[in-house]
């Protein structure tokens, strides 16, 4: 009786071992700069390096072409657009400032065709800032191949977002009222 519930505790215990999380292996480095919602830079090993964090596509903070095409698509207009943005990141700027002090974890590819830097940034806190960002619904997921190790999760709070802000403010009802 002993041996089979000896057997059974081994492996249970070899079970949870194979199934734990791999830790995640995070890099330190300081804001110098919050360029918009989704793009900081950083001093990272000793350089002046700019951060994409992966998974968001924020709103832009300057008139641009992807202004203009953002606003045509979802039928607003650019200047919607760049306010969008510069909420994006004034919502940034209330997590992080000159100094702080940010962990950066990397995925599949490190740098992007800018060569910027591609990570998830955490906070002081331990949060992870993409998806504080995702959760407030300031952002759409962009989901760029090979670096898809959130996918889920980022898809989920973009959702879970988006049916949040559908719903009726407090003191509002489901359907207009008739006048």
């Amino acid at each position: 009786m002993k041996t089979v519930a000896a057997s059974a505790m081994t492996a249970l215990f070899v079970l949870t071992s194979l199934t734990a999380a791999a830790p995640v292996y995070k890099e330190p480095a300081r804001v110098m700069r919050i360029i918009n919602g989704d793009t900081l830079t950083i001093l990272y090993q000793g350089k002046w390096e700019e951060i994409k964090l992966l998974g968001l596509d924020m709103p832009e903070t300057t008139l641009n072409d992807r202004v203009y095409e953002k606003a045509l698509k979802n039928s607003t207009t650019p200047a919607e657009i760049i306010n969008r943005g510069l909420t994006g990141r004034e919502f940034v700027k209330k997590y992080l400032q000159y100094g702080s002090q940010i962990w950066i974890e990397f995925d599949t590819q490190r740098r992007d065709h800018f060569s910027r830097l591609l990570g998830y940034v955490y906070l002081a806190d331990g949060r992870m800032l993409n998806e504080v960002i995702l959760k407030a619904g300031l952002s759409e997921p962009l989901l760029i191949s090979p670096n898809l190790k959130y996918k889920q999760r980022f898809l989920e709070l973009a959702r879970l977002a988006q049916k949040e802000k559908s719903k009726p403010k407090s003191g509002q009802s489901a359907t207009p009222a008739l006048r």
